[in-house]
């Protein structure tokens, strides 16, 4: 073969070549990468079919792993198991009232009193000292005319003991009051929730744990010492007596 025919041999395997590597893409094309046919979506009926036929499982919740049981902690004692000390025993007890819905209205000649009726009156106590007449009587129209009428009157009233004075073991001057709150507790008592007292005689046994029932000439007024107001009531004791004598 002559060097001209070799140009015109070599374009021919190139246009062959070119023509197989056309053939092959759309044999690949036709064949092989083949577009998928768009599907038509489902129509309502066919869903509810599909439904129907789909079987729904109850699903049972996981059981949970048991708990040890805890070991009980050790408990504190509780406030009622605690006792207190024996020096507060007497702090921790109610203050008791003077009950006097048995006291009868009249005891061996002697008007039965309660504090009930004494204390059934507000009365304002002036901190300065009384140094007129004038002052005394807007102090003494605070006691209503139904206490002012046992002004001078035999009268037995019960209450509880507060010794003033003793002596050889007697108690010869005491307040009565209303409750145990002054003499338990240290709360001041109103001015007309209690009545000074002065036995006659050799004086009383004390007895300040238990309501008693004291005797004598009732003094209904302002009592003064140095100008000050201290009281209301005052009494001439005659006899005491308990709660179990009546």
């Amino acid at each position: 073969m002559s060097t001209q025919e070799k140009p015109g041999l070599w374009k021919w395997y190139v246009l062959k070549a070119v023509v197989a590597a056309l053939v092959l893409f759309v044999g690949y094309k036709v064949f092989v990468d083949k577009p998928i046919p768009e599907q038509p979506a489902p129509t309502q009926n066919e869903l509810d079919s599909l439904s129907e036929e789909i079987e729904l499982i109850d699903e049972e919740p996981e059981a949970k792993p048991e708990e040890s049981p805890k070991p009980p902690a050790e408990e504190a004692p509780s406030a009622a198991v605690t006792e207190p000390p024996p020096n507060l025993v007497e702090l921790i007890q109610p203050i008791v009232d003077a009950k006097d819905d048995f006291l009868p209205e009249v005891i061996e000649g002697y008007e039965g009193v309660s504090f009930d009726k004494l204390a059934s009156f507000p009365y304002e106590v002036p901190l300065d000292p009384i140094t007129n007449k004038v002052e005394l009587a807007k102090l003494s129209a605070q006691i209503p005319a139904r206490i002012k009428s046992l002004d001078r009157k035999p009268v037995a009233i019960r209450g509880f003991m507060l010794p003033l004075k003793v002596e050889n073991g007697l108690v010869t001057e005491l307040l009565i009051m209303r409750d145990q709150s002054m003499c338990c507790f240290g709360t001041v008592p109103k001015i007309n929730e209690w009545i000074n007292i002065r036995m006659a005689g050799d004086g009383v046994q004390p007895i300040m744990d238990q309501s008693i029932t004291l005797m004598g000439q009732l003094k209904v007024g302002e009592v003064l010492e140095n100008d000050y107001l201290v009281g209301i009531y005052e009494m001439e004791g005659d006899k005491m007596i308990g709660p179990l004598d009546l």
